[in-house]
């Protein structure tokens, strides 16, 4: 069918730009005609992923994992069948609540109706030793959040329950004066995102941290406590797994 034959304001269209070709004249379309597509929404953050964990220990201990890795049941690692080796994934246990932050380096689970098999020293953490398999939720977050966890380092080794520099959490808000001031980062990012998704992940636990942004960088952060508040953000965030933090306490002057 003849598209111009029903629409005549079409019709006039085309014999205008015709006629104007044909003079040379330079052509001005409306704006409107030829508007660029608007920018498609920003994706929304993945959901965790839900399922059944497994794990596995000594029979593979020492072998090699998918990515090359000789596989250490001591050390804080999975097996997943889509993240990218590298990855960093939260897990959680739905019916303890408790969690560990564990590095991909192997494929699997191969078993029917598993999400993920965890490193011995991961499914002790989280207490799934006795019964071999738990509910679990996966979150990926970035490598500056894992340094955060507690329980393991980059590289994916169990650690103990102290700050990054070996002291004692707790310790600096034991002696501090009623009157001060005290600050507590959690994490600090390259990426305003992936601070966000901190930011995001400790609201949802109830903690209300900001965003503080210095020499090119998103800092996570809880940056004026009296003691007590600080006292209980700390334990808040201990009870979460977060290990990595630091704090800062400023004295008034006497």
């Amino acid at each position: 069918m003849n598209v111009l034959r029903r629409r005549p304001a079409a019709r006039a269209f085309a014999f205008a730009l015709a006629a104007a070709l044909a003079a040379g004249a330079a052509l001005v379309f409306p704006a409107k005609l030829f508007a660029e597509a608007p920018a498609p929404a920003a994706a929304s953050a993945a959901q965790p992923e839900t399922g059944i964990a497994s794990w596995y220990g000594a029979d593979f201990h020492g072998r090699r994992t998918s990515n090359g890795e000789v596989y250490d049941k001591e050390k804080l690692t999975c097996a997943h069948r889509t993240f990218p080796f590298g990855s960093y994934l939260l897990v959680r246990d739905l019916d303890n609540g408790s969690s560990v932050v564990v590095r991909v380096n192997d494929r699997g689970p191969f078993a029917k109706n598993r999400i993920i098999d965890l490193s011995e020293a991961a499914a002790r953490i989280i207490g799934m030793i006795p019964t071999g398999t738990a509910r679990v939720s996966l979150t990926a977050i970035p490598k500056e959040e894992a340094l955060a966890w507690k329980g393991g380092s980059l590289g994916g080794e169990t650690r103990d329950g102290s700050n990054a520099d070996g002291s004692a959490a707790a310790a600096p808000l034991a002696s501090v004066p009623a009157n001060a001031r005290v600050r507590i980062q959690v994490a600090s990012y390259a990426s305003e995102a992936n601070a966000k998704a901190t930011v995001d992940r400790l609201a949802a636990s109830g903690l209300a941290a900001t965003i503080e942004r210095a020499s090119g960088h998103y800092r996570v952060l809880f940056p004026d406590l009296s003691p007590t508040e600080a006292r209980l953000v700390s334990v808040r965030l201990d009870g979460l797994g977060y290990r990595g933090y630091s704090i800062t306490t400023i004295t008034p002057a006497r």
